[in-house]
């Protein structure tokens, strides 16, 4: 009598780290994640903190596919457009950050699904962006484009 194996073990898991397949850089993800740790939760605005959230695991896993100064760069372009979208009006700011996260996520990895999830939650139920701030968010996405 044969046994078969109970348990499905992927190669993958079970390899050391320094064995695993890397993933691809993808600039624009680890941007769009970098950015979408600015929103902040509270209990007036959970969506928020959910967002941050997703964002620092994303962050975190996206990074490992790039070098360090791939990743130091995104954050300086992460900040400036933090900077910049700091001189919008307070009301603008969540729903046009919003907007450009859910933008740099196009085509973004698997990594970030949850991430992307919560993000296009945010813009149609939380933040709902006015053709204004889609058009701001916009010129911002393309003065970052990678």
């Amino acid at each position: 009598m044969e046994t078969t194996t109970r348990y499905l073990f992927l190669p993958a898991l079970m390899a050391p780290p320094s064995l695993r397949a890397a993933i691809d850089g993808h600039p624009r993800a680890f941007l769009a994640s970098t950015l979408a740790t600015c929103f902040r939760g509270s209990a007036a605005d959970p969506l928020a903190g959910q967002l941050r959230e997703h964002a620092l695991a994303a962050q975190e896993h996206i990074g490992e596919g790039l070098t360090l100064d791939e990743r130091a760069h995104l954050i300086a372009v992460a900040r400036a457009t933090q900077r910049r979208a700091s001189l919008l009006p307070l009301a603008d700011r969540p729903a046009v950050l919003a907007e450009v996260v859910r933008r740099l996520l196009d085509d973004a990895p698997s990594s970030c699904v949850a991430l992307d999830v919560c993000v296009r939650e945010a813009v149609t139920r939380r933040y709902t962006p006015t053709p204004a701030q889609i058009a701001t968010a916009a010129a911002i996405v393309e003065a970052v484009s990678l």
